[in-house]
C-alpha cells in the first residue's frame, strides 16, 4: 500500500495547535487560500462532541503540470472531501478523502497526531496512504497525489510557525 510519512516541529505546544489553530477559521483560510492557493476550502461541518471533533471540508487545490495520462483521467475535477475526527485523548485527527472524481477508485487515508518537544514547541506527524484502483496510471496517480500532499504539508508547516509567532502563542 502507497504511503507516506511527513514531521514538522511548530513553534507551540500540543495543546496550542490543536485548539488555537488547526480548528481556526482564520488559519485555515489563510492557510489554504492565501498560502496554498485553494480555489475552494469550505468546512461544511464542525461537531463537537465529548472528548473529540468531527469536521467535514470540501476543498478543491490548484492542480499544475499534469502529465497526459492523468490530465485526461482526472481533467479538472481536482477536488476532494474529507471527513475526519479530532481524539482530544490521543492529540490524533484521522480522515478519509473522497476525490470527486474517480473517488470510487480512489482511496487517502489520512493520520495527524503531535507529540510534546517540551513546552513551546510540538511536533507534527502525518502518515497517509494513496490507493488508486485504475488501470495503467494507477501508480503514476498515487505517487503524484503523495507527492502533492508531500509538499503542502511542507509549506503548511511554515505558514504555521508564521501563524503562531504573529499570535504571539
Amino acid at each position: 500500500m502507497p504511503s507516506f510519512r511527513v514531521e514538522n516541529v511548530f513553534d507551540c505546544s500540543q495543546l496550542t495547535f490543536w485548539e488555537k489553530v488547526f480548528f481556526d477559521a482564520e488559519y485555515n483560510r489563510r492557510l489554504f487560500y492565501d498560502e496554498l492557493h485553494f480555489s475552494e476550502w469550505r468546512e461544511l461541518e464542525q461537531k463537537h462532541e465529548e472528548g473529540r471533533v468531527r469536521r467535514w471540508v470540501k476543498a478543491t487545490p490548484p492542480i499544475a503540470d499534469l502529465p497526459g495520462p492523468l490530465k485526461a483521467a482526472i481533467g479538472d475535477g481536482a477536488g476532494y472531501e474529507e471527513r475526519g475526527v479530532f481524539e482530544r485523548a490521543t492529540n490524533r485527527y484521522e480522515a478519509r478523502v473522497k476525490p470527486n472524481v474517480l473517488g470510487d477508485k480512489v482511496t487517502v487515508e489520512l493520520a495527524f497526531r503531535t507529540e510534546p518537544i517540551d513546552d513551546t514547541r510540538c511536533r507534527r506527524i502525518v502518515d497517509g496512504t494513496v490507493v488508486a484502483r485504475v488501470f495503467v496510471i494507477g501508480g503514476m496517480l498515487e505517487q503524484r497525489m503523495m507527492d502533492d500532499l508531500k509538499r503542502s504539508y511542507e509549506k503548511s508547516a511554515t505558514f504555521t510557525n508564521r501563524f503562531v509567532a504573529e499570535k504571539g502563542w
